[in-house]
């Protein structure tokens, strides 16, 4: 099964899926969280240690407690054999449970299923690969203001995830790639 091909042509489904769903919500707060941090990459990606991380969150509340969005995040490994960089990108669809979404910070625990694809430095010789993978996530959406309405609000948002790719098929393992970072969450009602 070409898995590349295969995630392709799911993920617009599972987004319109996702948007039908809340679309009925006229309540339903949109939301984007750019974030940086770093990446601690597993022994099989061949990188010399951690590196930036920078991504995207977009997402889309369905209640006040769950939150359904898509993470995008790029980082540049340096490898460990013969220089270049080995570029690592991730993309996934998820749902996020917050805890106390009321308070002025709230606790959060996440889960996505995607796709990671590297690109290797050319001097490597080694060819792109597409893999599936999951990524839990733990952290906290720390509430910074939010206006009079609670139509719009800015949030800070630590969090940590651990990334699971699956088959990778030219080195021994699946790769386990913690990931640690802060965003800030930009919220409003549509």
């Amino acid at each position: 099964m070409d898995v590349s091909r295969s995630g392709r042509s799911l993920a617009p489904w599972a987004l319109w899926l996702a948007a039908a769903g809340c679309a009925a919500r006229a309540e339903a707060q949109v939301y984007l969280d750019p974030y940086a941090g770093g990446i601690s990459p597993d022994k099989p990606w061949h990188a010399t240690g951690s590196a930036p991380l920078y991504g995207l969150d977009v997402g889309m509340s369905l209640s006040s407690e769950w939150r359904a969005e898509l993470d995008l995040n790029r980082a540049s490994l340096a490898e460990r054999a013969g220089g270049g960089h080995t570029d690592l990108d991730g993309g996934a669809l998820g749902l996020v449970r917050l805890f106390n979404p009321d308070g002025r910070i709230a606790p959060l625990l996440g889960a996505g299923v995607g796709l990671t694809h590297d690109t290797a430095a050319p001097q490597t010789g080694l060819a792109a690969h597409t893999e599936l993978m999951v990524e839990p996530a733990i952290g906290a959406l720390v509430r910074l203001w939010q206006s009079a309405g609670g139509t719009r609000q800015v949030a800070l948002r630590p969090e940590v995830r651990v990334r699971w790719t699956h088959g990778w098929a030219h080195a021994p393992g699946n790769p386990v790639d913690p990931i640690y970072g802060v965003g800030i969450t930009f919220g409003w009602l549509p």
